[in-house]
């Protein structure tokens, strides 16, 4: 794992990794050919490093975006997904509060509204 020393990006992810391309053998035979094999075999290693990487970069934005984890270098990815979805259901939970809370706050300054133009009108 990589030592972050910058502070977490609310918008941008974490940069992908990437590697070098694998220098694959040319095949002197006839199709089917060990050589051909191995390099089926190198671009497939090739294809399944990059695929990991780019899944362990995922995982690292997504412990960024977590308040608690970003500060926990070697968090496990059970861990991860599980603090992740407890904040979601926080920020769900607490959009909800705000939503009820502002439409009280609409009816209370309609109702004020009203009361101002009734003692202005007399």
């Amino acid at each position: 794992q990589q030592a972050e020393d910058e502070p977490p990006s609310a918008v941008e992810p974490a940069p992908a990794i990437t590697l070098p391309e694998p220098s694959l053998p040319k095949a002197t035979s006839s199709p089917g050919s060990d050589s051909e094999d191995v390099a089926k075999r190198k671009n497939h290693n090739y294809l399944e490093r990059k695929r990991r990487n780019d899944l362990r970069s995922r995982f690292l934005a997504l412990r960024d975006q977590v308040p608690g984890l970003a500060s926990c270098p070697k968090t496990p990815k059970v861990v991860i997904l599980s603090k992740s979805s407890e904040y979601l259901q926080s920020l769900i939970s607490a959009e909800r509060r705000m939503a009820a809370e502002k439409r009280q706050l609409r009816l209370r300054q309609t109702q004020l509204l009203k009361q101002i133009a009734h003692l202005k009108g007399h």
